[in-house]
Order: structure tokens, then sequence, then C-alpha cells
């Protein structure tokens, strides 16, 4: 007979439960764990392989892991007394995303939800709270008359800064990687993942109103509409709402009320 190699076990946070699959250490004891689907971090004890005997079954085990005893580990401050601190990215309902704590700054955890609206999710560590902005997955407008005399803007999200707004003019207007010799009409500094000149939206105005087209001009890295990738010389009509990613960047396209 031979030993357990490896444990299979459930996902400790309830609001995941998927199934882990983790190599078993060769000294019992307490280690950090990490689910890899969520990021909920568990200092949990293990049975090593110094502790079996050839009497454990050779089959793949599901043994669960018991909870750890208290470990040495340095004591973190209780923040959750502090306000919170609202961050500012484009989160939508039913989409697991990783967050490093704004307090502590050490701790990263994975938080989902399934309903829209403003929550305040705490830290597992030090208990700081993030304040996030959930939303549903952008729904085609129906568009009325006083809808189509909008015009439109890019919001470009980031994380611990104000967010950034840039109005979009009649015609094309080229988004990419900032470049002194080839220029964009929105240069976005500090991200090399972005190509120079990556998408254009271009903006017409009809006796109706206006309408708003995203095309793919050069994407080394895929350009993501609502999640959905776009390959380069793909098109897309936009509604207001509609998130866009490139490489590292996040925008929100919304009505221009000015």
């Amino acid at each position: 007979m031979g030993t357990v190699d490896y444990i299979v076990f459930n996902c400790l946070n309830p609001e995941c439960r998927k199934k882990i699959r983790l190599s078993r250490p060769a000294l019992s004891g307490v280690y950090g764990v990490r689910c890899p689907y969520c990021g909920a971090d568990k200092q949990l004890r293990l049975k090593g392989m110094d502790v079996l005997t050839s009497s454990d079954s050779p089959t793949q085990s599901s043994e669960p892991l018991q909870s750890a005893a208290p470990s040495p580990t340095p004591v973190v401050a209780d923040n959750s007394s502090l306000p919170v601190i609202e961050l500012h990215d484009d989160f939508i309902v039913g989409i697991t995303y990783k967050i490093t704590c704004p307090h502590c700054k050490k701790m990263e955890f994975g938080f989902v939800t399934e309903k829209p609206g403003h929550r305040a999710i705490p830290c597992p560590s030090c208990k700081g709270k993030c304040g996030v902005d959930v939303r549903k997955n952008t729904e085609e407008i129906i568009i009325t008359e006083q809808l189509q005399m909008f015009k439109g803007k890019l919001i470009l999200l980031r994380r611990g800064w104000l967010n950034k707004e840039f109005p979009l003019q009649d015609g094309k207007n080229v988004i990419g990687r900032y470049d002194e010799v080839e220029k964009s009409d929105i240069a976005i500094r500090n991200d090399s993942s972005i190509s120079r000149r990556s998408v254009e939206i271009e903006v017409k105005r009809t006796d109706r109103g206006y309408s708003f087209k995203l095309n793919v001009l050069k994407a080394t890295n895929p350009v993501l509409h609502n999640n959905n990738p776009l390959l380069e010389g793909e098109s897309v009509s936009l509604n207001f709402g509609d998130g866009i990613i490139m490489g590292q960047t996040r925008f929100r396209f919304d009505k221009d009320v000015r």
C-alpha cells in the first residue's frame, strides 16, 4: 500500500467552496493556504508525509484540512474603526475580483457578489473596510429622443486616485499608449501593454442624435468590451455604462451631460 501524497478539500470560504488539491507537505505543521479561485487565505494544520504509515490508502484522498491552532504570527492592527476607503474600479456582479487591502497594504483577498449596489467589504486580516460599487452587466439601452441628444465621454478608472474624464469629439477618437511620434487623441501613460494606436471610437452625429462605435486598430493584448475580448479589426457599438479594458487600463463609457 502506498502513501497519500496529496490532499483534496473544499475551499473554506462559504462564498466559494470550490475543490482544491494540494501536494502533501513532507512535515506536519501549520501552513498558509491560499485558494486559487477566490484568493482567500487560511492558516491550516496539515498532516505531512512524516506521520503517514503504510496502512494509509493509496487512492485519492478527500481528507479535509483541520483548522490550525493559533500560530505565532505578528499581531495585526485592528482597522475596523477607520473610515471606509472607496475603490473606483469597475466592478460587475458575478465576477470574482482580487483586492489588496488599502488599509494594511498586505492582505490580498477575493470577493464576488450577485447583487448590484454599494458594498463595504472588510479585510480578513485587519478588518479595514473597502467600499465598492457593483453594477449589473451592461444591457442594451433603448435610446429615447432625450438620450440621443447626449454626447459621450470616456472615464479612466484609477484605483486610489480620482477618475479622469475624456470627452469624445465628433469623428474618430484614437486611444493608445503615449508616444511622442505616433500620437493618439487620448494618450495613456505608464501602461506599456497598450499599443500606440490601439482603438478608435467613432462618433457620428445624425438628425436623430449620436451613435458611437468602438473599432480595434491594433491589439497585441486583447481589448475587452464588457469583459468580452475583441480582436484586431473587430468593431462593436457602445452603450452608456459599457466597460472597456486595454492592457491594465480600465475605462467606462458614459454620458457627457455638460
